[in-house]
């Protein structure tokens, strides 16, 4: 029977053969393989595999995380594969895999790779009037565990269990979201319908080292030191919160998940098992993204008023001389095209279609692109 609470466990190194240890010890707290997956059943492994970044650069889930959780699976007489759909795509899936260690995994385990673009989308219509669109690599598999990244996010303030399913949707769907909901408290529905319609069985979040900053691509590194684990994401990270400072209603995915009953939200009704909560609280809590103004004020102020505001509160992505090395990458993922490239000059970056997503800061590999902010904003921040 499934066991409900969320498990944490100190585990302070990538070395897999620790981390196997830590990874047995971490779901034994909560009942044990056996609460949420029967021998023989087929399991999706889903990391976060953002971009096609290696793993020192901290931006997704490490390999070694992965390899742990996918060996203690085997060893139980599960049958595993690896699968997500990241930013990078338009390069190349294999290329995603290879970069970010996955593919040296599933080789080890001798365990197929799963190329979400290629396998086709299911499209479902919610009573809510949602259109979500789901990869049908899914079919495939009888459970997901899902493996989330502990990090700060410019764009949702906090990205773990439940932002973590939204690699489940394939290719440029992702990117036209964005663009059909900009408002952050419009995107958080499609993130959480997404987490609903995926319903992962378990998820294990790597944070042994997490992202603080400017997230989820181009923040700092620092050391967490801990694996955490639950059938209800909505409570992972409602701790994974608590841990690194994140003050209830922050994180608007969060909040709007507990709303609707996927999971519990309050800390007072998580069961924690490893330890007391506060032990495991961080002495310096992250340092997280400054919000834009309309994430800022766009839960109560209705978006007539966000959109006159916005010609003197605004926070905008700009490049960044000297660390922009023109690749791109940033107009590729631009959900509105407001990016142009000049050939050795700057990217051009038009802010009368900008709709602030931060999806070039997302996927930029060099860090070089900064939020400026208007005189406003930079004091009432």
């Amino acid at each position: 029977m499934e066991r409900k609470g969320v498990s944490i466990i100190r585990a302070e190194s990538y070395d897999v053969v620790s981390l196997r240890l830590k990874v047995r010890e971490l779901i034994e707290g909560i009942g044990g393989w056996g609460a949420f997956i029967e021998p023989g059943e087929r399991v999706l492994l889903k990391p976060n595999l953002l971009a096609a970044r290696p793993p020192e650069r901290g931006v997704t889930t490490h390999p070694t995380v992965v390899e742990a959780v996918g060996a203690e699976l085997l060893d139980f007489g599960a049958s595993i594969a690896i699968g997500d759909s990241s930013a990078g795509a338009h390069k190349g899936v294999e290329r995603v895999f290879r970069n970010t260690g996955m593919l040296d995994v599933a080789e080890r385990l001798g365990v197929p790779w799963v190329n979400f673009e290629a396998a086709g989308v299911d499209i479902i219509e919610r009573d809510d009037g949602l259109i979500i669109h789901l990869t049908k690599a899914l079919h495939d598999f009888d459970r997901i565990v899902n493996l989330p990244k502990l990090k700060s996010h410019s764009y949702t303030h906090y990205t773990g269990a439940i932002k973590n399913l939204f690699g489940t949707v394939p290719g440029l769907r992702k990117t036209a979201y964005h663009k059909e909901f900009p408002l952050v408290r419009d995107f958080a529905k499609v993130i959480v319908a997404v987490y609903e319609e995926a319903s992962p069985t378990l998820s294990i979040m790597d944070a042994v080292v997490g992202m603080e900053g400017n997230g989820p691509a181009s923040g700092d590194l620092r050391d967490v030191g801990l694996l955490i684990a639950s059938a209800d994401g909505v409570a992972l990270d409602r701790v994974a919160e608590h841990i690194i400072g994140v003050k209830p209603g922050e994180n608007p995915i969060g909040e709007l998940a507990a709303r609707r009953g996927l999971g519990e939200g309050n800390l007072k009704n998580i069961e924690i098992v490893g330890g007391a909560l506060e032990s495991f609280v961080l002495d310096v809590p992250f340092k997280m993204p400054t919000k834009t103004p309309q994430q800022f004020i766009s839960t109560f102020i209705p978006s007539w008023v966000l959109r006159s505001m916005a010609k003197v509160i605004w926070i905008r992505p700009k490049p960044i001389e000297g660390k922009c090395v023109r690749c791109g990458e940033c107009a590729a993922a631009c959900p509105v095209g407001a990016i142009q490239m000049r050939g050795d000059a700057l990217p051009l970056f038009d802010y009368k279609k900008c709709i602030t997503c931060l999806c070039c800061n997302e996927v930029c590999p060099y860090k070089a692109i900064e939020l400026e902010r208007s005189w406003v904003a930079r004091r009432i921040h």
